[in-house]
C-alpha cells in the first residue's frame, strides 16, 4: 500500500500546477471627482466605505470605466508603533458595471488585511498579501485559474482630511481619494488528454495493487 501511495504522489507531482504571480488590475478614481472615500469611527471601531464610484480599471481582460465599491471594518484596536499606525480590517470590494455590485463582475473580492500609515500624514495604505492574509478573488471576465494565491490587493487612500490620527482605540474618521492594484497567480489547468493519462495511470496502479493482494491470498 505504501508503494501504491508513493507512486500516486509521484504521478500527481508530474502534473503539479505551478503558480506565477502577475499584476492583473490597476485602478484609480475618476480624477474629476471630489474625495470618494468615507471613513467613520465611534472611538472603538472604524468603517471605510467607497460607494459606487466611477473608477478607471485596466486588466488583461478589460480596460475602461467601472463602478467601484468597498466596505471594510476594523477588527482590532489600532497599534501605535513609533510614528506609524497599524490596524487590521476585513471587508469586500467590487468593480462592476452596475450599482450595488450588480451587472458584469469585472473583479471582486473578500479580504482580511492590514492598514498602515504615519500619524499626522495625508495617506493610509491597505495592503492584503495572501498568504498569510486572506484574499478571495472572483470575476465574470477573468478565468478563475488566473485568480489564485499568492495574490495581493493594495489600495492607497490619499489626501486624507483630516490627517491620519487616532480616536480612542481606532483610526479616526476621514475622507480621501484612492488608487490601487491587484495581483494574482495563474494556475495551469491540465488539458483533457493529460487528465485521461493521469486517470489511466491511477487505474493501472489500482490493478497492480489488486493483483498483489490476490497473489498474496492464493
Amino acid at each position: 500500500m505504501k508503494t501504491f501511495v508513493a507512486l500516486v504522489a509521484t504521478i500527481m507531482a508530474m502534473f503539479a500546477m505551478p503558480a506565477n504571480a502577475v499584476l492583473i488590475a490597476s485602478f484609480s478614481q475618476n480624477p474629476s471627482l471630489t474625495p470618494t472615500v468615507n471613513a467613520t469611527d465611534n472611538g472603538t471601531q472604524t468603517s471605510i466605505v467607497v460607494d459606487d464610484v466611477s473608477t478607471f480599471v485596466s486588466t488583461g481582460a478589460f480596460t475602461g470605466n467601472t463602478l467601484f465599491s468597498l466596505d471594510a471594518t476594523s477588527i482590532d484596536p489600532v497599534s501605535v508603533i513609533g510614528p506609524a499606525l497599524l490596524q487590521h480590517y476585513s471587508g469586500s470590494f467590487c468593480f462592476t458595471s452596475a450599482v450595488d455590485c450588480g451587472g458584469t463582475n469585472f473583479l471582486s473580492g473578500t479580504f482580511s488585511d492590514a492598514a498602515f500609515g504615519a500619524a499626522g500624514g495625508p495617506g493610509l495604505i491597505v495592503n492584503v498579501n495572501n498568504p498569510p492574509d486572506q484574499l478571495t478573488l472572483t470575476s465574470g471576465v477573468i478565468p478563475s485559474n488566473e485568480l489564485q494565491a499568492p495574490s495581493t490587493f493594495n489600495i492607497t487612500f490619499a489626501d486624507l482630511n483630516p490627517v491620519l490620527h487616532v480616536d480612542g482605540d481606532t483610526i479616526a474618521a476621514f475622507t480621501a481619494d484612492f488608487a490601487g492594484n491587484v495581483s494574482a497567480s495563474t494556475v495551469s489547468t491540465p488539458e483533457p488528454g493529460t487528465i485521461a493519462i493521469l486517470g489511466t495511470a491511477l487505474i493501472g496502479l489500482g490493478m497492480i495493487g489488486f493483483r498483489k493482494r490476490n497473489g498474496s491470498q492464493a
